[in-house]
């Protein structure tokens, strides 16, 4: 900084105002001192651009690790679509399943009449109402079935 003071100052270029100065680049640049460099730091660069191949060898192998998992994934992923896709048509087969299950159900009892049954029971098979005294009723058990350990009255 004090040499380019001095500079200016045997040029006699000392402007005052609120102008700038007007410098000369090339004055500026023969200031500065050239810089030298060690030749341990060039040997150091030099190192440093080469690539080591063990580490060259460690990151090939991390980069295949990665790309193994990152393919194990998207396989995993492709699966699980496929999956759900086969859910979801399971599933619309089931529900129609279910419809035709249903129609035939409502087709069956409505083809089923029954004052012609009771007509056959009574006339074929000779059945008859229950007459008062016939029907026992049975308090509820907590089982779903009642065992008889004698003969009803």
């Amino acid at each position: 900084d004090s040499r380019q003071t001095r500079r200016i100052a045997r040029t006699g270029r000392y402007q005052y105002g609120s102008a700038a100065p007007d410098y000369d680049v090339r004055e500026e640049i023969a200031l500065k001192p050239r810089k030298t460099i060690s030749r341990q730091t060039l040997r150091n660069r030099e190192k440093a651009r080469r690539m080591n191949p063990g580490l060259v060898f460690f990151f090939s192998l991390i980069i295949m690790v990665f790309g193994v998992a990152l393919f194990g994934e998207l396989s995993l992923q492709a699966g699980n679509v496929r999956l759900r896709r086969e859910i979801a048509s399971m599933k619309s087969e089931l529900n129609n399943i279910r419809m035709d299950n249903d129609e035939e159900e409502s087709r069956i009892m409505g083809s089923v009449d029954m004052q012609e049954i009771k007509e056959k029971a009574i006339t074929k098979l000779g059945m008859q109402y229950a007459q008062s005294g016939q029907v026992v009723e049975v308090a509820d058990a907590t089982d779903d079935y009642v065992h008889q350990y004698q003969e009803l009255p």
